[in-house]
């Protein structure tokens, strides 16, 4: 399950999310850094002078190491570690680097245990619904950084999101979190395009862990909306006739996220000729048959509006001006939001050896 509120630094409108139980909650705030954090929810944060866990009395500051994520109870013990810790970065590989100072860092959480454990549970300060703290081992972290201005090789930590590494779900991702001082910048978009981008690189498709928040919902709908109607686009300057399987496999988006989008988009219907539109879909003469088919062999199918039946091998129907209108007004919209301000760069992704 994609975490409740681990969507909400993109297409929120207010502040009706940030509405938080207090009584869910026994660390007020943290220190990350420079930086001064209020705290949403409860995490189980260990006391490390006894072991014991902090439930039941209030804790007005955590202080915590934003390089190691180690964290303190106590001002003096944070200035103490501070002066020694020697990590100015996340550990594991980096596979990201662009021009405007971002980079990602692939964490193993079987190799690098303890700095994905106090990520997981520096996330759960800001998500509702996280599990998962401490059996880290079976999940890859990808760490989101920005490179300090002032100093070399520095780099401060904005979100990550992690993926099981054997999924049997082909789930691609299982966790997002940004930080709530580096929410509303478009970070949350940059971190699905590069799930969805490490999906393509293993010849896959993918979907975000079900079921959705109504946060995360929204944040996936205009990725996937965008996404598909670009990749249309390209499709028809190319005078290409594409089948879903096709537009699901150039995107990395699964089969059936790429439907319901065709769906809520009304793109994907039955045109009446060839004339009146650039990808012809085909119809099923005997849908019963089509049913058993899709039975047997496991494929996934689905009625739009116009009760069409769009299945893997259905070839997609686009009204060219509705497409022309569709994307038009989404890019109106994307020049009047600042959530664009830091875009996934494909071409600044290293090459990648998969296990």
């Amino acid at each position: 399950m994609v975490d409740d509120d681990s969507m909400n630094d993109d297409d929120d409108d207010g502040d009706d999310q940030f509405d938080i139980p207090d009584n869910t909650k026994h660390i007020t705030s943290i220190q990350l850094g420079q930086i001064d954090i209020d705290c949403w929810y409860h995490s189980p944060y260990i006391d490390t002078d006894d072991g014991s866990n902090e439930k039941n009395r209030t804790i007005d500051k955590l202080y915590i190491c934003e390089y190691c994520l180690r964290y303190f109870l106590h001002n003096k013990n944070y200035r103490q570690h501070m002066n020694e810790c020697n990590r100015r970065q996340p550990p594991g590989r980096k596979i990201y680097e662009d021009l405007n100072g971002l980079s990602v860092y692939e964490v193993d959480g079987n190799t690098s245990e303890l700095y994905c454990q106090c990520l997981c549970l520096l996330a759960k300060l800001f998500l509702e619904r996280k599990t998962i703290y401490f059996d880290v081992s079976p999940f890859l972290f990808y760490v989101l950084v920005e490179s300090d201005k002032r100093m070399k090789n520095v780099q401060h930590i904005i979100g990550y999101f992690s993926k099981e590494k054997l999924s049997d779900e082909f789930y691609n991702l299982a966790c997002l979190m940004v930080l709530p001082h580096r929410q509303r910048q478009g970070f949350g978009r940059f971190l699905i395009s590069l799930s969805y981008e490490l999906t393509k690189l293993e010849k896959k498709t993918g979907s975000p862990e079900k079921p959705l928040s109504a946060l995360g919902q929204m944040t996936y709908k205009s990725y996937w909306h965008s996404t598909i109607l670009t990749k249309l686009d390209e499709y028809r300057r190319s005078q290409t006739h594409a089948t879903v399987t096709q537009l699901s496999m150039d995107t990395g988006i699964c089969i059936e996220d790429v439907i319901q989008t065709l769906i809520d988009l009304q793109l994907a219907h039955t045109g009446t000729t060839i004339i009146e539109t650039h990808y012809k879909q085909q119809e099923a003469r005997d849908q019963r048959h089509h049913r058993r088919r899709q039975k047997s062999n496991g494929d996934y199918d689905q009625n739009d509006n116009n009760n069409n039946t769009l299945h893997s091998n259905s070839v997609l129907t686009i009204d060219e001006d509705l497409l022309h209108s569709t994307i038009a007004r989404l890019s109106n919209e994307n020049l009047s939001s600042k959530n664009d301000q830091h875009i996934f760069d494909r071409n600044y992704l290293r090459l990648i050896n998969r296990r």
